[in-house]
């Protein structure tokens, strides 16, 4: 005869519901285990809707763009620190003054060509217009040595311009090549004296004469204030420098002094030298 199961399960206090509209399966076993939880209802297969074009977004031009925000929104933006904005503000600063810097070297370098092409724009023009003849020292020398020439034009002692230097006569004995071959030749009192015996007619010449008062030495003793050496004679113009002195000074923008003459009293034929009082002049 077959085993049967015992009846000794309980029954279900739970029925199923016939109102339910879900299925629901349970399974247990008769040693009792804890019931597993219950599946999910299905789903069952509906016919999904047929999926409409989507539109396209308008997009509003962005001036056309309103933004609205709250009061609250201002108050709830971070606030920058006073440390960070005061060091912002150095280097802003900062940056300021190299820009400055930059812009004055600049500018000085600016200024430094402008002039140099002003003193060459003076050249060109000097050289293409001349100026009646004149000479004109600036466009060939700069102005500094236009200065360090006129400089050298002045007396040592009284730093007055030589309107008309004078030459002491040791500079003749010394350069030969200056000097007239004649009076070369009897340069010294004793080749004067042995000219002389060997030809006594040399005494009816006023120049020998002259160079014989030359020689001798005079009563007072005379040194030259420059180089402190002996003058025994009458310095002699020097008509070579005296042109030369009075050239650069027109060309600088100067004029030689003129000689006043007395009213009512007319110019001598013989000028008067600064060297009579020394060396006092020989009737001829």
């Amino acid at each position: 005869m077959p085993a049967t199961r015992s009846s000794s399960s309980q029954p279900r206090s739970h029925p199923f519901t016939a109102s339910s509209p879900h299925t629901y399966i349970s399974l247990s076993s008769s040693d009792g285990d804890s019931p597993r939880a219950p599946l999910k209802p299905m789903r069952q297969n509906r016919p999904q809707p047929a999926l409409r074009p989507k539109k396209a977004v308008f997009i509003p031009p962005p001036e056309e763009v309103i933004e609205i925000s709250s009061d609250d929104e201002e108050y709830n933006r971070p606030v920058t620190s006073q440390a960070t904005m005061v060091a912002d503000f150095r280097r802003q600063i900062n940056k300021l003054r190299e820009e400055s810097v930059k812009h004055k070297r600049d500018f000085d370098r600016a200024s430094k060509q402008l002039k140099e092409l002003k003193e060459e724009n003076q050249v060109l023009q000097a050289l293409r217009k001349p100026n009646n003849g004149q000479i004109l020292l600036v466009p060939f020398f700069s102005l500094q040595d236009v200065e360090e020439l006129s400089e050298q034009l002045d007396c040592e002692i009284c730093s007055s311009r030589m309107w008309t230097p004078y030459m002491y006569a040791k500079f003749l004995t010394e350069h030969p090549e200056n000097v007239p071959q004649p009076l070369h030749r009897t340069a010294t009192l004793n080749e004067l004296t042995t000219a002389i015996t060997q030809n006594p007619q040399l005494v009816l010449h006023q120049g020998v004469v002259d160079m014989i008062i030359q020689l001798l030495p005079p009563g007072p003793k005379y040194t030259c204030p420059a180089c402190r050496e002996p003058v025994r004679s009458r310095p002699t113009e020097a008509f070579s420098l005296k042109a030369l002195v009075r050239t650069i000074a027109a060309a600088a923008g100067e004029s030689s002094p003129k000689k006043s003459t007395l009213p009512g009293r007319k110019a001598t034929g013989v000028a008067s030298s600064p060297w009579d009082g020394f060396f006092p002049s020989r009737a001829t």
